[in-house]
């Protein structure tokens, strides 16, 4: 998934890195990161329905960063910093 800019791939990447380590993912496994303005998402599973549950899941999250993203442009927010 490629941002418009690497800052946007950053901030997207630290609202979904959470999800690596979130409880009840005993069937799937998720690993973010990013390179640039390009945000990488990584997903297993042991079956296909597991797989689409994580997916269904995962992109749902990603839907509501764009959001919040475009939201924050829109309203002209800044970001807040993060340690």
């Amino acid at each position: 998934m490629v941002f418009p800019s690497a800052e946007l791939a950053r901030e997207a990447l630290l609202a979904l890195k959470p999800e690596e380590s979130s409880p009840g993912r005993d069937k799937s496994s998720v690993r973010v990161s990013a390179r640039g303005k390009t945000l990488k998402l990584e997903v297993r599973a042991r079956d296909t329905p597991s797989l689409r549950a994580a997916l269904n899941s995962l992109l749902r999250l990603v839907a509501v960063v764009r959001d919040m993203m475009e939201l924050k442009e829109e309203r002209g927010w800044k970001s807040s910093p993060r340690s």
